[in-house]
């Protein structure tokens, strides 16, 4: 196993991972929601979990965590351990890929989902000691008036646990930080982390991540090598230079193109 990837024994909630296999439990995933946004559901519909989006070939793909809808709500669950200084622009960049993959061709605006985007970040993303920050588009000249998008966006702090006035929320981020349930629901939780840790096929799949994460992005570049060749825009050498490939991958893709319009 390469260095930089932690043991599969070793694996918590606030690792995508895990995160992923937890949150496919429904009554978790809505008890999450529930706990976090202070809402009442009675059930989800799953979009996908670790949803690939990517409208244009020439566009940066995302994946999901978690994806869900509630009627006419859209919900994305995101847990974040690094990076925390993109998160704005990775924010703004998730909301108009959801957007953009909600609203299908011909569509009224009026047609989109309230969205609620959701980050549980393993640190202050903001660095104000806050357990929570909430985020809607609002007029600066008149902070009263909201921009009503529909649109919100959440970044919870694990790092603030202890500051969390609500005991749910406190309970949840704490157990994010010091992987120790305390109440009915973390303990819930903490056995579906338990019970994906026994489960060997999954080790396996874990395992294999990275060599799937790297035959997708190759495979994410060879397609969006044949588009530019058909194109015709760009040499051999600009294209594999610009998409990060062999030459000899791009005289081959031209080849097949080639043959391709001969049949």
């Amino acid at each position: 196993m390469p260095n930089n990837i932690k043991p599969f024994e070793e694996l918590t909630l606030a690792d995508d991972f895990m995160f992923y296999q937890v949150m496919q439990d429904d009554e978790i995933c809505i008890g999450v929601l529930e706990r976090l946004l202070k809402i009442n559901i009675d059930h989800i519909e799953r979009q996908e979990l670790q949803k690939e989006i990517k409208p244009y070939y020439q566009s940066k793909y995302i994946k999901l965590d978690v994806y869900v809808k509630n009627e006419d709500k859209v919900y994305d669950i995101e847990i974040q351990n690094e990076d925390m200084d993109e998160l704005p622009k990775r924010v703004r960049y998730y909301q108009s890929m959801i957007d953009s993959n909600e609203l299908l061709k011909g569509m009224e605006y009026r047609k989109l989902p309230e969205s609620i985007i959701i980050f549980i970040c393993t640190g202050d993303p903001f660095g104000k000691g806050f357990p929570q920050y909430t985020f809607k588009n609002i007029c600066l000249e008149e902070k009263e008036l909201i921009l009503n998008d529909e649109s919100t966006k959440y970044f919870f702090n694990s790092d603030a646990a202890d500051k969390a006035e609500d005991i749910e929320i406190r309970s949840f981020l704490d157990y994010i930080k010091n992987k120790r349930p305390t109440d009915n629901f973390t303990h819930t939780i903490d056995l579906a982390v338990k019970k994906v840790k026994t489960d060997e096929s999954l080790r396996g799949i874990y395992m294999c991540e990275p060599i799937r994460i790297q035959d997708a992005k190759w495979a994410a570049r060879v397609e969006a090598a044949k588009k530019l060749l058909v194109m015709n825009v760009l040499s051999h050498e600009q294209i594999a230079q610009a998409e990060d490939l062999p030459l000899k991958k791009v005289k081959e893709l031209a080849e097949e193109i080639a043959a391709e319009k001969k049949q």
